[in-house]
Parts: C-alpha cells; structure tokens; sequence
C-alpha cells in the first residue's frame, strides 16, 4: 500500500487529514508534517524523513503532497524525491487527498501521482461557470 506524507505550512496537514476522515473514515499510511515558521530546515528535514519512514513500510512507495511549489515545505522534499519510491505533487487540496486514499492500493506509484495532479487541477471549480452550464 502506497504512503502518503502531507507537509504544509502551518498545520494545515493536519487539517486536510482529519477532513478526510470526516468524509471517508480512516485514513491508513499517512502522517502530517507541520512547517512552523521557527524549525530550521535540518528540522524540517528530518520531520519529513521520519514521516516518510514510517508510512512507506510496506515498500510500494510514498507520496509527499506540499502546500504550494517553490515553499519550505516543498523545498525541503524534494531532496528526497526518488522515482519509483518517493514522488512530490504540490497544490495539495482536500480533494486530492480523498482520491489517495480511494486509490492507494489501485494503482502504481507514478500512476497515482500523476492522477493527483489532475485530479487536484479538475476539482477547482469556478461555481458562477458551473451553474452557468
């Protein structure tokens, strides 16, 4: 089964993971990593490497999903970026975080990835475009 890190600025990790099983129950192989503006980035570092640690014991892979690209938490990740084995997709939204887990177990590594990145791209929807139709 496929691991999923979410690292965000803030607490919002945390957030997207307890929404998420609010609407589709437990969410198994999946940590939050919370990037306060006071850790330094060998902190940070190791945060992520422990939460990778601990959600890819199965070895099918991880997903690290960050806030927004070119930020800490996505900077920091990318060091451990290893295709085949570690894969990034920044933009994380709830969305995106429900379709992980429906389809961890489904697909290979590289195929959930990049399913989340267009499924985090199709979920953000204009309302006044979508009445309109």
């Amino acid at each position: 089964m496929i691991g999923l890190v979410v690292a965000t600025h803030s607490r919002l990790a945390a957030e997207l993971l307890n929404a998420a099983e609010m609407i589709i129950g437990p969410c198994l192989h999946a940590r939050a990593v919370a990037i306060l503006k006071e850790q330094g980035v060998e902190e940070i570092r190791s945060e992520i490497e422990d939460a990778v640690a601990s959600v890819s014991a199965d070895g099918d892979g991880v997903v690290i999903m960050t806030d927004m690209f070119g930020g800490t938490p996505s900077n920091v990740s990318l060091s451990f970026l290893e295709p085949g084995k570690v894969e990034i997709v920044t933009g994380v939204n709830l969305p995106m975080v429900i379709k992980f887990f429906n389809s961890q177990e489904s697909l290979s590594l590289a195929e959930l990835a990049a399913l989340l990145k267009a499924y985090g791209q199709q979920s953000i929807t204009l309302a006044s475009d979508f009445l309109r139709q």
